[in-house]
């Protein structure tokens, strides 16, 4: 092994702060995303929160025939699955990954246990470049591990007149729930394409206007960091009870 391939896996794998800059003054890390983990209540996030720091590296694991999202990337810590790199942003990571273009890394920046599970913990995907030439400046934040916006924290959301309230817990562990299609702002246009790909062929008439479908599977989680911590109980023309859940 040279000393450049020695050094890209040196700073890859431990913080360039506890390195002597000696060793590290001749590469940068690049920042190609900074986000929350997608899915981390569902899988064994929860249970290994305790265990986790900031600084942690984590796998990334294309998931090529996911049924849910054909660009899947999920993230593993020591091992163990914890979520997703969210699907809205990670067509052309899958991309980079398939190609091996690049060796790219996974890192915690963040972790907040008191935000919602979906917020709990951010991480970010980079990878070593040997510093020949100073970046553009606007690239430089490229370079710089940006601090999160908690809206489970820190949103301040208006009362709702509603018939009952439900617990996004409740709405993650029953199946019987929906979205609204048409409630979909414009510019989450892509979110809706997802949920009329995969759940158009479920419809549900409600006793209330709307394109209702049916999301009674996994694929909730696949924008499960996008939902409204605030959820509705509906009722069908037959009088069945739903969930509804709707996106932030």
């Amino acid at each position: 092994m040279d000393r450049s391939d020695f050094l890209k896996r040196l700073i890859a794998s431990v913080t360039i702060g506890k390195l002597p800059v000696s060793l590290t003054k001749g590469f940068r890390k690049i920042y190609l995303l900074q986000n929350f983990i997608a899915g981390f209540r569902h899988y064994e996030g929860m249970q290994l929160l305790d265990s986790m720091k900031a600084g942690d590296l984590l796998e990334l694991a294309r998931e090529p025939g996911n049924i849910h999202d054909d660009c899947a990337i999920a993230l593993h810590w020591q091992g163990k699955k914890i979520g997703y790199i969210p699907a809205a942003i990670n067509e052309m990571l899958s991309y980079l990954l398939d190609a091996e273009a690049l060796s790219l890394f996974a890192v915690i920046t963040h972790l907040e246990k008191n935000a919602k599970p979906w917020e709990n913990v951010a991480v970010a995907v980079y990878f070593v470049q040997e510093v020949n030439e100073d970046l553009p400046a606007h690239a430089t934040y490229l370079t710089r591990i940006e601090a999160p916006h908690y809206r489970t924290l820190h949103k301040k959301k208006e009362e709702k007149q509603r018939r009952s309230v439900i617990t996004a817990g409740e709405l993650f562990d029953n199946t019987d729930r929906v979205i609204n299609l048409d409630a979909i702002r414009p510019e989450q246009q892509e979110i809706r394409t997802y949920f009329e790909k995969y759940y158009g062929k479920y419809p549900v008439s409600m006793n209330k206007p709307g394109t209702y479908v049916h999301v009674k599977d996994d694929g909730i989680y696949t924008y499960m960091y996008e939902i409204d911590d605030d959820i509705n109980e509906q009722t069908d023309e037959k009088g069945k009870k739903w969930l509804e859940f709707f996106l932030v």
